[in-house]
């Protein structure tokens, strides 16, 4: 980036919203540059570098954009069948968990979890600085966790499809939070798709995702979002929802157009704000949408992403 943070005011869509917001006290978003996409080289002639898929982002000379090597990934290796089933003991307090955990993909490229169930879990499912990778057939189930789903630390081009958040089977303690499908961290491009979430929320922990989707959810919307206010906005440009069936009525991190800038909400349930109610970060026209509100029977296609893949030609 370069000292008037240009690359994180495209990262939110540009324009005089983004060029207004004050960037220099967001220390911690700050700490997550230089933002670091991973991808195989799938040819190189001469000079001319081809990869693997398009690149996320412009490519301006003042942000000065390198193409270098990484630390050794994780690649091509996957968990399938299984269920973990920790120890049936109450929720701790806020921050202050146990560490009895699901399944993290950490520095992973193309790899995946398959059928897996985990049970009483204080955090279910990560993709951690992951990229490539495929969630599919996962479920969350329990006494109740902090993240049943989470998404950080520069996460991109994720798949997270069929998985399931089953209703807690004891109350949540005091001073527990439920956040439910987490991004946070400038990860970007990840997708949530054909989900069953009996309690938490969109959740958004700041530091600035963008470009994400999540498509064809059933979601109890009763979770809330955390992050730290010096991680930054909520939401950067680019973020859609699409067919998400809300069965009690509640608009939070679910109806995004006036929050996320050059947003989609198309076909959601009508809703109303309660409980924890947000503010935009940014000034001016968001250049959001709001299509087909209240007639999620009737928005097609029913899935985005997977209209997308057909689309562009490809299988399942």
């Amino acid at each position: 980036d370069d000292a008037d943070h240009t690359l994180l005011e495209h990262m939110c869509g540009g324009g005089s919203g983004p060029e207004a917001y004050f960037w220099d006290d967001k220390t911690k978003l700050t700490s997550y540059v230089p933002y670091e996409w991973p991808v195989r080289i799938a040819r190189v002639h001469g000079r001319k570098v081809t990869l693997e898929r398009p690149l996320p982002l412009d490519l301006r000379p003042e942000w000065s954009p390198q193409l270098t090597t990484h630390v050794a990934e994780l690649s091509g290796s996957g968990v399938e069948g299984l269920t973990l089933e920790a120890p049936d003991t109450p929720q701790q307090p806020h921050l202050l968990d146990k560490g009895q955990n699901g399944v993290v993909l950490q520095c992973a490229y193309d790899c995946w979890v398959d059928d897996v169930t985990v049970r009483h879990v204080d955090n279910g499912f990560g993709l951690v600085a992951a990229s490539a990778c495929t969630l599919r057939r996962t479920r969350v189930a329990g006494r109740g966790s902090h993240h049943p789903y989470f998404c950080r630390e520069g996460s991109h081009d994720n798949l997270i499809e069929d998985f399931t958040i089953e209703e807690r089977t004891s109350p949540a303690p005091t001073n527990t939070q439920l956040h439910g499908i987490n991004v946070e961290g400038l990860s970007s491009y990840n997708v949530w798709s054909r989900g069953d979430m009996r309690m938490g929320t969109f959740d958004s922990h700041r530091g600035l995702p963008f470009a994400n989707v999540r498509t064809d959810i059933t979601l109890n919307n009763n979770g809330r979002h955390g992050g730290d206010a010096s991680a930054g906005p909520l939401f950067g440009a680019r973020f859609t929802h699409w067919n998400i069936r809300v069965t009690n009525g509640r608009a939070g991190l679910v109806k995004i157009d006036g929050l996320a800038p050059y947003s989609a909400t198309v076909g959601i349930d009508e809703v109303t704000e309660f409980d924890q109610i947000d503010v935009p970060d940014f000034t001016g026209d968001l250049h959001t949408r709001l299509e087909l509100y209240g007639s999620s029977g009737a928005v097609r296609p029913r899935n985005l992403y997977e209209a997308q893949r057909r689309l562009n030609g490809a299988g399942r």
